[in-house]
C-alpha cells in the first residue's frame, strides 16, 4: 500500500515471519519533492501477532502510526 501525507510519500507492506506467527510491518516514508537534505521521518517497524489480526488491520494500523509519526515530525520542525 501507497499514500501521500503532508509532502511525504509512505509505502507500507505487511508480510507473516518465516514461523508464520506474527506480521513484520514496514513503512517506507520518503520525501515527495526528493530533497534529501531536509530530512524526513525515520520507518516504521511493527511485529503483531496473527492470531489477533488480519493482514488488513495490520496495515491500517501502520498506516496510522506513519501518518503520526510524519505529524510529530512537522511538529518538532517547526517548533
Amino acid at each position: 500500500m501507497a499514500f501521500e501525507h503532508r509532502g511525504f510519500q509512505v509505502t507500507a507492506d505487511a508480510v507473516a515471519d518465516e514461523h508464520g506467527v506474527q506480521w513484520v510491518c514496514h513503512a517506507r516514508i520518503e520525501r515527495i519533492d526528493g530533497d534529501a537534505k531536509k530530512g524526513a521521518p525515520p520507518g516504521i517497524e511493527l511485529s503483531i501477532p496473527r492470531a489477533k489480526i488480519d493482514p488488513l488491520m495490520a496495515v491500517s494500523a501502520l498506516e496510522h502510526k506513519a501518518r503520526a509519526a510524519i505529524d510529530d515530525w512537522h511538529e518538532t520542525e517547526q517548533a
